[in-house]
């Protein structure tokens, strides 16, 4: 008996500090809500009682709690493998910055699409929609994690459950696409609302508005609380950014993202363009899907009245004919230019 619980020990003690944090905060807000039985919709992120009856708790709570017990496990099995990674990546107290100002932004950006929706578009939907859970902050790691510096493990093509192979910098998109397919219910504005997140954070905006510089992080070490803390062997000091592979700094030049915007709606163009060519082959067979080809410009017959012969003009060919009435005209390649070369002798 005590050799597993040694064993389990030794693994919680792997998990970096605010992976771990998260991961029992949510597994202890879990079993609130299962051994008080308080309404799920107490605590999800609904727009209207947020924008019009200042009900800000939400935004937090939100993200803690979680509808069912395999959402929870999901959601936290991929908080250990994605957040653990980046953690020990970006250190741990970057982490932590990234992780609450996830949770903010996450859902900001989800109750301003319900009300431009509600109030520009009048589209009502989204606004009395109820959304929980930790995903749309996974999927700003996602996206981190996703554009990390390159190595030879992350340059490889991604499957999306063994459906499809991607770059790494569409993963999460195509996550979010395949399991809007595979589960229908999910939040599908609240993940995307992540993925935002994440690319203005790869992308510095974040870093100019919000997140902590690596200096600051590294004085944060040394004070008095942290210190404690930053002893343990799973703590995760703020690395230096020289280092392309371990450096602290996640974002590129803010000024790359209008040219990144523009070359990701140029892939979408041309990816539907694939898929309805795709559709039009699978419906229609690969007759109906290649171009239908223009008819040649007719030949044109014109007399030669000193012999009575005629020649035959092609302008598509840029060549000339000359046949009297004499050549069979089967001799003739065209079957058309052989029944108007007919029809001409008819009428003379």
């Amino acid at each position: 008996m005590s050799a597993p619980l040694s064993r389990s020990s030794e693994i919680l003690a792997t998990i970096p500090p605010t992976t771990f944090i998260t991961i029992s905060i949510c597994t202890l807000t879990y079993l609130y809500q299962v051994l008080s039985d308080e309404p799920l919709q107490h605590y999800t992120l609904y727009p209207r009682t947020v924008i019009y009856l200042h009900e800000y708790y939400r935004i937090i709570t939100s993200s803690i709690f979680h509808g069912s017990l395999m959402h929870i496990a999901m959601n936290m099995s991929s908080t250990l493998a994605v957040g653990s990674s980046l953690e020990k990546r970006y250190g741990t107290l970057y982490h932590l910055f990234t992780t609450c100002w996830g949770i903010l932004l996450t859902s900001m950006i989800y109750l301003a699409v319900a009300w431009i929706s509600y109030a520009v578009l009048g589209m009502d939907g989204l606004i009395n929609q109820h959304s929980v859970g930790f995903s749309g902050v996974l999927f700003q790691m996602l996206v981190i994690e996703s554009n990390a510096p390159p190595s030879s493990s992350l340059q490889r093509q991604r499957s999306v459950f063994g459906l499809i192979k991607v770059s790494p910098t569409m993963y999460p998109w195509a996550m979010l696409v395949v399991l809007q397919f595979i589960m229908p219910n999910i939040s599908f504005w609240g993940h995307l609302s992540g993925i935002l997140v994440g690319t203005l954070q790869v992308y510095g905006v974040l870093d100019i508005v919000c997140l902590p510089s690596e200096e600051y992080l590294r004085n944060m070490e040394s004070w008095k609380f942290i210190r404690n803390i930053a002893q343990k062997p799973s703590f995760v000091r703020t690395p230096i950014s020289d280092s392309p592979e371990t450096g602290a700094s996640v974002s590129r030049s803010p000024s790359m993202l209008c040219g990144v915007v523009a070359a990701f709606f140029m892939s979408i163009v041309k990816n539907s363009r694939d898929v309805i060519e795709t559709i039009q082959y699978c419906i229609f067979g690969s007759e109906r899907s290649n171009p239908i080809p223009q008819s040649p410009t007719p030949p044109l017959v014109m007399d030669r009245p000193e012999d009575g012969s005629v020649d035959i003009v092609h302008p598509s060919r840029n060549l000339v004919t000359h046949a009297n009435h004499d050549m069979e005209l089967g001799n003739i390649e065209n079957e058309w230019m052989s029944q108007q070369l007919q029809q001409h002798y008819d009428q003379t």
